[in-house]
């Protein structure tokens, strides 16, 4: 209960999991190793570190919040792609999936490069840390658009993302 509580926490306060602070400081740790004694001049990307909060819903995140990103880039080049969905677990018994959503921050201009990745539902943690790799090498709406989805999975929504907040 204690860990739940502590995520919720996280969670409001804007901050990572203590899981992810942890994983965070060890790499930040790593890195800082490989410059001062191994001649590397690598920096920890902050922005792109992916993080789960892990409730009973879950909700996993990685990049830019929609707020971040039109803050440091203005409202007229951020598009965010968004969606509810119904997870397949939830259909057998009923389970109410209004609070499943899915939002993808890009900007706006082409490639239209993905600046982050926001998923509530099932699975959170395994569907952000497998598109964290693809937003940390610089992937685009396009690319993400043209991955063929894995049928029938929850991680599958994030490529089915055709409607943006703009569009209606």
């Amino acid at each position: 209960m204690q860990m739940v509580a502590g995520a919720l926490l996280s969670l409001v306060m804007g901050q990572p999991s203590e899981s992810t602070t942890c994983r965070r400081a060890v790499m930040a740790g790593r890195l800082l190793a490989q410059r001062l004694f191994g001649g590397s001049s690598d920096l920890m990307d902050y922005d792109k570190v992916p993080t789960t909060v892990f409730t009973p819903l879950e909700y996993g995140c990685v990049g830019l919040s929609e707020e971040e990103a039109v803050s440091r880039h203005g409202q007229e080049r951020v598009e965010v792609y968004h969606a509810h969905y119904k997870p397949l677990e939830f259909t057998v018994p009923g389970r109410d999936a209004s609070q499943c959503y899915v939002k993808m921050v890009c900007l706006r201009e082409p490639p239209q490069l993905v600046l982050g990745l926001h998923f509530l539902g099932p699975n959170a943690g395994e569907v952000t840390q497998g598109f964290a790799l693809g937003i940390k090498c610089g992937a685009s709406y396009v690319q993400v658009m043209q991955t063929v989805g894995i049928h029938p999975t929850c991680s599958e929504e994030i490529v089915k993302l055709r409607i943006s907040k703009r569009s209606g």
